[in-house]
């Protein structure tokens, strides 16, 4: 027989599996992802693994007893015969381990472990809690992201991210876990009153279990800053005239984003620059505040990478641990609440990570509350001197950690931070300190638009 030629059914078991191999592989090579194709809703064919694990167990316990023989054993609980004898003889080597008997899934078996599984289900409860659920295409891409660490998976990798068939799996191996439609927080009662009264709750928890002090709660947030000042002072004018100019930089359009840290105590960490660059230059950093570092992204924008290294620098400096943790309070964007690599990170070093509910940053946040107004203020009178005394010049990347800097000085007092907590009710915890009132801006998009209007009653008669 060529070797071009299929083999006979009279070939070798280990033959018949390379040709399978063979074809399995130009498959895959011809359509990507053809192995993910399943049948959804498969019935069984035979009878085979449908025992019960409980019937198993007395059977085996019967026999390692002594009291019942493996053939009357298997009439009597209803399993197999074979499989007892098996399971007796994995038992005695195992010192009568039988609590270990399960029922075999076959030849396909799950990409993750029942307590991998398990944390996953736990992270997208409490990722709902939050008010930060996810999408089933987002936990698709961090379910890929899981399998990779893993290394062994049958995903698509040109869409990475798990398929619909293991999700639909997913949600019937547990069935607590729905598809549901999230109301849109940011429309319902003042972009979510109620979300407010469920983060102090969460945050009161978490206080309770720790017993946090004022040292030992941060708040981190980032702030963009331009070559171009984004607010100017009034100045004085001539009345009438209707339009009043200010000197700015020629350059445009340049974003340096910059991660801010403090707690409630009053603690300034150093600040992280984002540079748009492709390569860090020392000099960017040229009068920047003390023990200032920064990194390159291609936007100029934090990316989880980068918010990851951040936050591995924050465990250093904290010096946060299981036996001595820190609460990290932060908004809920992407980088910060779909970083699993962040996530594994936060538990292993003992740092509780609490997110702000949607759309309430500017009532909750402390440093938007108190501290980024006053710094950006700081920063626009630092860049316009700066102008003022350089006419002719324009403000590039280099300068910018200079401005910062006098501006961060003047900005990153003891006051405003304690200040900045106190304010938002989170030190002193005061889970009291805001009312309906004060999210009353938002009750408008309630209204609905096209609601038709109630006939007004007749008052003639």
């Amino acid at each position: 027989m060529s070797s071009d030629e299929e083999p006979s059914t009279s070939a070798p078991s280990a033959k018949r599996r390379n040709y399978q191999q063979f074809y399995k592989k130009e498959w895959e090579e011809e359509f990507p992802g053809w192995l993910q194709i399943m049948v959804r809703n498969y019935e069984r064919k035979t009878n085979r693994g449908k025992w019960s694990e409980a019937q198993m167990k007395l059977a085996i316990q019967e026999v390692l007893d002594g009291k019942k023989g493996y053939k009357s054993a298997s009439k009597a609980y209803n399993v197999p015969q074979t499989t007892l004898e098996r399971k007796v003889n994995q038992a005695r080597k195992r010192e009568n381990s039988v609590q270990n008997v399960k029922v075999p899934l076959g030849p396909i078996t799950t990409v993750f472990s029942e307590e991998a599984e398990q944390i996953r289900v736990d992270y997208l409860k409490e990722m709902e809690g939050r008010l930060f659920g996810l999408s089933t295409s987002e936990f698709q891409k961090l379910a890929y992201e899981l399998a990779v660490r893993n290394r062994q998976h049958k995903f698509n990798e040109l869409k990475e991210k798990a398929g619909k068939d293991w999700l639909r799996g997913f949600l019937n191996r547990h069935p607590h876990l729905s598809l549901r439609k999230p109301e849109n927080t940011s429309a319902a009662r003042a972009a979510g009153f109620n979300s407010v009264e469920t983060f102090f709750e969460r945050l009161g928890k978490t206080l309770d279990e720790n017993r946090f002090t004022p040292d030992r709660i941060y708040n981190c947030d980032e702030t963009g800053v331009w070559v171009v000042p984004k607010s100017r002072s009034k100045v004085i004018a001539a009345t009438g005239k209707k339009q009043v100019g200010a000197l700015t930089s020629a350059e445009r359009g340049t974003t340096i984003t910059i991660e801010i840290c403090f707690n409630a105590a009053g603690s300034y960490l150093p600040p992280m620059f984002i540079y748009p660059r492709k390569r860090m230059k020392p000099e960017l950093l040229n009068g920047a505040p003390p023990n200032s570092w920064a990194e390159c992204s291609d936007s100029g924008w934090i990316t989880a990478e980068i918010f990851l290294k951040c936050f591995q620098k924050f465990v250093i400096l904290t010096n946060a641990s299981k036996t001595n943790p820190v609460m990290l309070i932060l908004d809920g964007r992407a980088t910060h609440t779909q970083n699993l690599q962040l996530i594994d990170e936060a538990r292993k070093y003992g740092v509780p990570i609490i997110c702000f509910p949607p759309h309430t940053t500017h009532k909750l946040q402390p440093a938007d509350v108190g501290f980024m107004w006053s710094l950006s203020i700081f920063y626009d009178q630092a860049l316009t001197a700066w102008l003022r005394s350089n006419p002719g010049k324009v403000v590039s990347q280099f300068q910018v950690a200079d401005f910062f800097g006098q501006a961060f000085i003047r900005a990153a007092t003891m006051l405003t931070a304690i200040n900045a907590f106190k304010a938002c009710g989170i030190s002193p915890y005061n889970p009291h300190i805001f009312t309906e009132d004060d999210f009353i801006a938002a009750e408008a998009t309630e209204i609905e638009l096209n609601a038709e209007k109630e006939p007004e009653a007749d008052t003639t008669h």
